[in-house]
């Protein structure tokens, strides 16, 4: 076992992890798999969005850097156009210096794309994203219409305040569903289409309030109702901001009798961690589909043999120590890198092979910061600087927190790993007192807001409104109040943040504890009458409520 440098708890490098690390010549990590996660999480600002000019055309663009960033912010246009060139940035490599004191420095020359969306219309405030239409404060999403407030939303069409939601359309407040319609407040569904509140479902139609159902139709707590039945309750709850509090209350009640499965893990062979799909060997990850021989990888799609990543997608192979890229092989430590091989220590590159602490390349070989060289000299001086963050300790472990161009609290790290103003500075890391936000602007109280849709004015729209639980102002589009007015939905008194944090807090965490099947005796079972005495590592803690099943007793029950 080892401590983690950073919070001193235990961890272990098992025979197959010292195995990968052998393969890929790197030192084994001297963080735990959490730290070294919150570490990478601190150079992704995802949903931190600020008004700015582009600092070459100069027009005013939406941006995941403030206006006094040291280094140069392009729009989109301007980033990729010819105007500019990544290797004109490039400074010699002096090996008396930091390696990553020079690539701070490059850092404050090299122009960077203001914001991460891409090839989508009229989506300005999106980021992380690619071929959205109409989209409004959506992250990590692509090919979507009309969609706001959202994050990991995929090829869906009206879906509003949803995340991990896949190939879905009118969908409202619903997390890690596929495939439905129709469908809100509802949480691990699929195939479903006119759901209200339900946990689990799959193939249903026309439920309120149900969980573990399959292929049911006209059902309210999981019994079976008339249709008039079904329409009176769903009439009643959605009657108000009040009636949907109340039936909010009862659905959480329901889900903690609910019988649970001990993972959401679907389609796996010999694999841990949660919201899995179709993974092979693949240890300790979460929100990842389609791995092979994978460990520590989270928001991940079709990674192979790739260790410690996030947001990795199309096929990544044979990677370490990895944040938010698209088709890489042989990378270690990198930043938003795309279609890149072999490249260490990089930044914002396209199309780039064979570098070294590069930033801001499309289409080079054989840099390293920023500057070309030969092949041969190239290898010589990467094996040097190789050789000497060997000889510092520094080797294979990601970036240093200072290089992050973000304060922590702008990051994806505040999400998963929340902490303090003074915790975050004890640590050495930055802190923004300056973020995007105003407080005590409203013009309209909450008091003031209707409870009812049918009751609100169009001027909503104009009204400047404040969170009932951050103080926050927000304002309401007018694509969004068609929304509410179309599914019959109160105007939200909670800000798209909270809101999307209070989403998130309904999901399972990051973290594995090894547990024992509670079922405690069933004819049907294989184990009879005795307690079930399979185990299994579960996101499911000891002390929460839930019924945790291992997978064949699950299946014994939910039918």
């Amino acid at each position: 076992m080892k401590h983690c440098e950073w919070c001193n708890n235990q961890f272990e490098a098992t025979v197959r992890d010292r195995a990968f690390y052998q393969k890929i010549n790197v030192p084994e990590p001297k963080l735990c798999p959490d730290c070294r996660q919150q570490r990478r999480l601190m150079f992704r600002n995802e949903r931190t969005l600020y008004s700015r000019s582009c600092d070459l055309c100069k027009k005013s663009i939406v941006s995941i850097y403030p206006s006094q960033t040291p280094f140069p912010v392009y729009c989109q246009t301007c980033w990729w156009s010819d105007s500019w060139e990544g290797t004109q940035y490039g400074i010699d490599y002096d090996p008396q210096r930091s390696f990553f004191d020079q690539y701070k420095e490059l850092q404050g020359r090299v122009p960077h794309v203001g914001i991460n969306a891409f090839t989508s219309e009229n989506s300005d405030y999106t980021n992380n994203a690619v071929d959205n239409k109409n989209c409004y404060l959506l992250f990590a999403a692509e090919n979507n219409e009309d969609c706001y407030y959202g994050r990991l939303v995929q090829t869906c069409k009206d879906c509003v305040d949803c995340d991990y939601i896949y190939d879905s359309q009118r969908c409202y407040g619903s997390l890690d569903c596929r495939n439905c319609y129709n469908t809100h407040f509802s949480e691990k569904s699929q195939g479903c289409n006119d759901v209200l509140f339900g946990f689990n479902l799959s193939g249903c139609s026309n439920c309120i309030l149900c969980t573990n159902l399959r292929s049911k139709e006209y059902h309210v707590e999981n019994k079976p109702v008339s249709k008039e039945e079904y329409e009176r309750r769903r009439a009643e709850i959605l009657a108000s901001r009040e009636s949907i509090a109340s039936a909010r209350m009862r659905f959480d009640e329901l889900k903690k009798q609910a019988i649970v499965k001990y993972a959401d893990l679907l389609k796996c062979e010999n694999s841990t961690g949660d919201y899995l799909f179709n993974c092979q060997d693949t240890i300790r990850s979460f929100d990842t589909t389609n791995a092979k021989e994978c460990a520590y990888v989270n928001d991940a799609l079709d990674p192979i043999d790739f260790y410690d990543g996030n947001n990795v997608y199309y096929k990544p192979e044979l990677c370490y120590e990895i944040m938010g890229v698209l088709k890489i092989y042989n990378c270690q430590c990198n930043t938003y890198i795309f279609y890149c091989a072999n490249v260490l220590y990089s930044d914002s590159c396209h199309n780039t092979n064979d570098s070294i602490g590069c930033i801001g390349l499309r289409k080079n070989q054989w840099c390293i910061l920023n500057k070309q060289y030969s092949p041969e000299e190239y290898e010589r001086l990467k094996n040097e600087i190789v050789e000497r963050l060997r000889a510092e300790g520094l080797y294979g472990e990601f970036f240093p927190p200072e290089l992050s161009p973000f304060a922590y609290n702008e990051t994806h790290a505040m999400t998963y790993y929340p902490l303090t103003k003074d915790e975050a500075i004890s640590k050495g890391w930055r802190w923004s007192d300056t973020m995007p936000s105003t407080t005590g602007k409203e013009t309209m109280n909450i008091d003031s807001i209707p409870a009812i849709i049918e009751n609100t004015a169009d001027d909503i729209t104009r009204a400047i409104l404040a969170c009932a639980h951050c103080g926050k102002n927000y304002k309401i589009t007018a694509q969004e109040l068609s929304f509410y007015r179309t599914h019959h939905l109160p105007i939200p008194i909670i800000a798209p943040e909270c809101r999307l944090l209070e989403r998130q807090s309904r999901r399972k965490p990051r973290k594995l504890w090894t547990r024992s099947c509670m079922c405690r005796g069933a004819e049907s079972h294989d184990h009879g009458a005795s307690q079930c005495s399979r185990t299994f590592e579960t996101p499911y803690a000891p002390e929460r409520q839930e019924v945790v099943y291992c997978e064949h007793c699950y299946l014994q029950e939910v039918i």
